[in-house]
């Protein structure tokens, strides 16, 4: 990683530090509607939440039994997390990384999740080439991000084709493009532009 690279890396996690050092849970301490239905009924075990902020999703992963890593380069919002795991009495293990160097490792997941985790393209695309590689056989990742109608995949916030693509070869079981409504804490509230997906990892 250059000097430019890092200095800039510095500069977004310190963005959040001051977002997560606010009153409160940025996104509320409830986790994502989609990710809640999109794991019922599925069978615990070992889960990596990507860029986790403050714990709403990883605490809930845990509630229901998964062994969760939770990862973001934000250290105010690992330590809500470990606060928020605390309250609920459940257990996660916090990795303070950067995704544009982090290794999600081979065979090591039964679940991945990416809400609303928006690193810049070439980061996403980095993250995405690993799914396959770093899931169990029928290993799932589920996923909620925004969109903009034109974005390229060069772009922050692509759409639902673009994601397909870039998540493949997984196997995909749902996967939507739409406005609806957020209601997930003082910064996710209102109409918003999402892709969601839930995709596996074939036998």
């Amino acid at each position: 990683m250059t000097k430019e690279q890092m200095k800039k890396n510095s500069a977004v996690s310190s963005y959040w530090d001051a977002r997560f050092s606010e009153a409160g849970y940025a996104y509320g301490e409830e986790p994502n509607v989609f990710l809640r239905a999109s794991c019922e009924g599925m069978a615990p075990g070992d889960a990596l939440s990507l860029c986790e902020g403050e714990g709403r999703n990883a605490v809930y992963l845990a509630r229901l039994g998964f062994r969760v890593t939770a990862v973001d380069f934000s250290p105010v919002g690992l330590q809500k997390t470990k606060a928020l795991a605390a309250r609920h009495g459940v257990e996660v293990n916090y990795l303070l990384a950067d995704m544009a160097d982090f290794d999600l490792g081979c065979a090591r997941w039964d679940l991945v999740v990416s809400i609303f985790a928006q690193p810049p393209s070439a980061i996403r695309q980095r993250l995405y080439r690993q799914l396959e590689q770093s899931l169990r056989p029928n290993g799932a990742l589920i996923l909620e991000t925004k969109a903009d109608v034109d974005a390229t995949s060069e772009d922050r916030y692509p759409g639902l084709a673009i994601l397909r693509e870039e998540i493949a070869p997984l196997s995909l079981s749902f996967g939507e493009e739409k406005e609806h409504q957020l209601n997930e804490g003082p910064y996710h509230s209102g109409l918003q532009r999402t892709v969601q997906i839930v995709a596996y990892k074939r036998t």
